[in-house]
């Protein structure tokens, strides 16, 4: 009988030392609920920009306990669902904007880590969008052609062998090499709380945000004090339902993901796979594949559920049913991998919205702000989102607070997801409508 250890790859790689709670009544500048990528980096630059800012973070555990350290390292230029829904929306221009600033942010990320010498296995080896099929190696096509009118003369479809010369799997039929690199998240999002932290941000961990007091200076209470600032930015991810106005802006979707015990040098030798390039299947719900540092597989994906009433319990880590599936899918694209061991079987929860592509905002007379809706894709995107918040806060009309990630004049926040029952049975639909249309396109 297989027995998986439903904790966290990622949090075993990294000790963690929680920082003090809050504790009673304090004034500061800007107050961010929420110690995740989107926090930290809002934090990181707004103290770059104003060194004198006095800024606090209160984070209900600890800096990537939650989603962004639960990611599966994947650092893509992938702005919500896909680019083509982007360009459907907004236009060829403002897309292009928009993934430009993401893909830049890459590189950025990159540098983050060498200068503030954050060791988070930081590895620029791009990523691979795989086909599987007839109908996803048309996708492949569909987004050659795109990514050409984007300014990408480069973009290309390799062959089946060519693909399979980069990663040996008998199931790829064709691929296409995009720009990316690949992270430990909660390496990263620690080394982040650290270099914030020496740059003179308070974070108060085991600090549960309870609610926000909207005012001319609003408050955000705790469970063991509250925070009066001049600003509040709510950076919660899929805990953004908590907060009134979001109540129902976003749906908790749970992802999976398995990851091997350390591959020995024969196990190795099977899969071509020199480049490290992290595998992705060119669907809607996605599956992905790559090596960590110590050359464990990580296999991720497959289903992606709603729970009924926005259950994100961890209880949720146990889904027997779910690993099933995904081992099968795993063995699917390597089954000369068959005797792998699979220690870690765990998962997460992304914060998915109507439009498939993230919010950032204003509230309550522009003293409060916001930043979700990532949809699963925001290593990278919170960075860029980082910069949106930190230009917001400070009042500056820039090229990050144009982009169109802004609810205002063009565009609009998310469409409200219905109550129950109806989204946990649109939910379901919503899934299988998708393996259709992945079928069929």
């Amino acid at each position: 009988m297989v027995s998986y250890k439903h904790v966290v790859y990622w949090h075993d790689t990294e000790q963690v030392v929680p920082g003090d709670p809050l504790r009673g009544r304090v004034d500061c500048d800007v107050c961010i609920v929420g110690g995740g990528f989107t926090g930290l980096w809002a934090a990181y630059f707004l103290k770059e920009a104003e060194p004198a800012l006095d800024i606090r973070i209160v984070e209900a555990k600890h800096s990537g306990y939650g989603a962004s350290g639960r990611a599966d390292g994947f650092v893509t230029p992938t702005v919500g669902k896909d680019i083509q829904a982007l360009v459907d929306e907004f236009g060829l221009d403002r897309a292009l904007d928009a993934s430009r600033a993401v893909g830049r942010s890459i590189l950025e990320i990159g540098r983050f880590t060498r200068r503030h010498r954050v060791d988070a296995d930081y590895e620029a080896n791009d990523y691979l969008m795989v086909a599987t099929s007839p109908a996803q190696v048309k996708r492949l096509e569909h987004d050659r052609e795109l990514a050409e009118r984007m300014g990408a003369a480069q973009a290309e479809v390799l062959s089946q062998d060519a693909t399979r010369e980069l990663v040996g799997s008998p199931a790829l039929l064709a691929g296409m090499r995009t720009g990316g690199a690949l992270v430990n998240p909660f390496k990263l999002a620690r080394g982040i709380a650290r270099t914030v932290r020496d740059m003179g941000v308070t974070i108060h961990d085991d600090s549960p945000c309870l609610r926000v007091e909207p005012g001319i200076r609003p408050r955000v209470i705790t469970t063991g004090g509250e925070v009066t600032a001049d600003k509040v930015v709510l950076a919660t991810n899929a805990h953004m339902d908590a907060f009134p106005p979001f109540r129902r802006k976003i749906a908790p979707i749970w992802t999976y993901a398995m990851i091997s015990e350390p591959l020995t040098d024969g196990q190795l030798a099977r899969v071509p796979w020199a480049g490290r390039e992290g595998l992705v299947e060119a669907k809607s719900l996605l599956t992905c594949a790559r090596l960590t540092r110590d050359n464990r597989v990580m296999f991720a994906g497959g289903p992606a559920p709603y729970y009924f009433g926005r259950d994100k319990r961890q209880r949720n880590m146990n889904r027997p049913e779910v690993y099933r599936k995904l081992y099968a899918e795993f063995l699917r694209f390597f089954p000369m991998w068959a005797d792998v061991e699979f220690s870690y079987a765990y998962g997460g929860v992304a914060d998915v919205v109507r439009d498939f592509a993230p919010h950032f905002g204003t509230l309550a007379g522009g003293s409060v702000l916001y930043g979700y809706g990532y949809c699963g894709n925001g290593i990278a995107a919170t960075h860029t989102g980082g910069k949106v918040l930190r230009d917001l806060a400070l009042g500056k009309d820039s090229d990050y607070s144009r982009l169109l990630f802004v609810d205002g004049e063009h565009r609009r926040p998310p469409r409200s997801f219905p109550p129950e029952p109806a989204l946990y049975l649109g939910a379901r639909a919503a899934t299988r409508l998708m393996d259709w249309k992945d079928a069929r396109s």
